[in-house]
């Protein structure tokens, strides 16, 4: 399990400035595996485990995501609808190929129906705060999520490496809240000041979210605008 001062040392990058060059912004190739070229999404196949949040949490970052479209619309693609917001603990399978999809998928849903046999998801809370709204690898614009203290960091950890033996991930946990995904075709100099200004508005203010157990859910999707909960893992 990583350490809380570990990770606290890999996100130290994150801070109040968007971050990307004063020039054309050109999204990360993984844009186009689940946007068109019309900025509507693509069908995109797969499941995860996701923590479902709270209304009122889900209407503040609703509140974040209209800010942005409202004063940059052509930086995004498609505005992801409020029922979609969550918290992804951990991603499974993912293929634009519903066959490929659909077999790993399968082998995942077995594997975590033997988790929850096992009682290795247990009643508990989960104290977060807001870090900032900042660009997640060129692909997408997020709300980061940090835990309270250590104490919080290591259940976060705990559950997510119960569900990594399910599925091994070659990348760590960095919890976030996707806002959205950027714009197909990219944007230019003019509209990444915009974007830069309402990014540094945005993270003036910080808010608290409780994650809670008994809405951590293993879902299906079918594209990044299209979930399905199958089964709540507590």
């Amino acid at each position: 399990m990583e350490s809380y001062s570990d990770f606290l040392k890999r996100i130290s990058w994150q801070g109040p400035e968007f971050g990307a060059d004063d020039a054309f912004f050109q999204p990360d190739g993984r844009v186009y595996e689940k946007v068109k070229q019309d900025n509507h999404f693509k069908n995109f196949y797969g499941d995860t485990v996701v923590f479902d949040l709270e209304k009122k949490t889900k209407k503040k970052v609703s509140e974040i995501i209209e800010k942005l479209y409202d004063t940059v619309p052509e930086c995004f693609s498609e505005k992801l609808n409020e029922s979609t917001i969550h918290m992804t603990l951990h991603d499974l399978s993912a293929s634009d190929n519903l066959g490929n999809a659909g077999s790993q998928s399968f082998n995942n849903e077995i594997k975590l129906l033997e988790v929850i046999r096992n009682n290795q998801i247990k009643p508990q809370t989960i104290k977060m705060r807001t870090n900032f709204v900042i660009n997640m690898i060129h692909t997408s614009i997020v709300l980061a999520l940090v835990p309270a203290d250590e104490s919080e960091w290591n259940k976060l950890a705990q559950l997510f490496d119960a569900i990594d033996s399910v599925k091994s991930l070659d990348y760590k946990l960095t919890p976030h809240i996707t806002l959205a995904y950027y714009n197909y075709n990219g944007f230019d100099a003019g509209s990444v000041q915009k974007l830069k200004e309402v990014v540094r508005l945005l993270n003036k203010e910080s808010f608290e979210i409780t994650l809670n157990t008994n809405k951590l859910v293993y879902q299906k999707f079918t594209s990044m605008n299209d979930y399905v909960s199958v089964f709540n893992l507590l």
